[in-house]
């Protein structure tokens, strides 16, 4: 009984690793979709990461250092002053 018990065991953390592995090229592959999607569209990779910082800091006492050239470049410049200022002036 005990061997059969350690098989079926075994067969189980198969299963699971094969499911695993699987999901791992899922989400690969969809990482490589996005890249290829960013590459030839600069314009949604601003969007998204402007999203993550939103993401980042919507919740209260968040804070997010953002390197000068990503505000630069994103033009991020006057959307978080505003951000800023406006919660500053709701404390």
């Amino acid at each position: 009984e005990d061997a059969m018990s350690r098989q079926a065991q075994a067969e189980r953390e198969r299963q699971a690793r094969n499911i695993l592995g699987q999901a791992e090229t899922e989400i690969s592959d969809k990482f490589s979709q996005a890249a290829l999607t960013y590459q030839n569209n600069p314009v949604a990779l601003h969007l998204r990461a402007m999203n993550m910082l939103y993401e980042a800091i919507k919740e209260r006492g968040s804070m997010v250092i953002v390197p000068s050239t990503a505000v630069e470049t994103m033009g991020l410049g006057g959307t978080l002053a505003t951000a800023a200022l406006g919660g500053a002036k709701a404390q």
